[in-house]
């Protein structure tokens, strides 16, 4: 009888060790292997533990990356526009301009250094 209480608490210690894997997987979370492999290695520390439980809890959204998408869209869009202005400023002239956000400044500086010279 002693065997089977001791076997039940070592069942009962394992399953709330690996609560957080647990939990990711029946929540079907993208990441759940990331979780549990997490919850194996640290889940020693009681830090471990409550970071892959807090991460297994957290809702999935996809939030961050479409905030991401928009921001580098936005970019995209920002250098493409200012790329059509300059060339459509500098088409009457002989010696190309140069867009500020898109040449480094090494070479601004010395597009600017010879156009003096000139």
């Amino acid at each position: 009888m002693l065997k089977i209480i001791e076997g039940a608490a070592v069942l009962s210690a394992l399953m709330l060790y690996l609560a957080p894997a647990m939990i990711a997987d029946a929540r079907e979370r993208k990441d759940a292997f990331a979780v549990t492999m997490v919850n194996i290695l640290l889940g020693w520390t009681v830090i471990g533990w409550f970071a892959a439980l807090i991460w297994a809890r957290h809702p999935v959204t996809d939030r961050r990356l479409k905030h991401f998408a928009k921001r580098a869209q936005r970019a995209v869009a920002r250098v493409t526009i200012d790329s059509i202005v300059t060339r459509a400023e500098c088409r009457g002239s002989s010696i190309p301009a140069l867009n500020p956000r898109v040449v480094p400044i090494v070479a601004r500086i010395a597009a600017s250094s010879s156009r003096r010279k000139i």
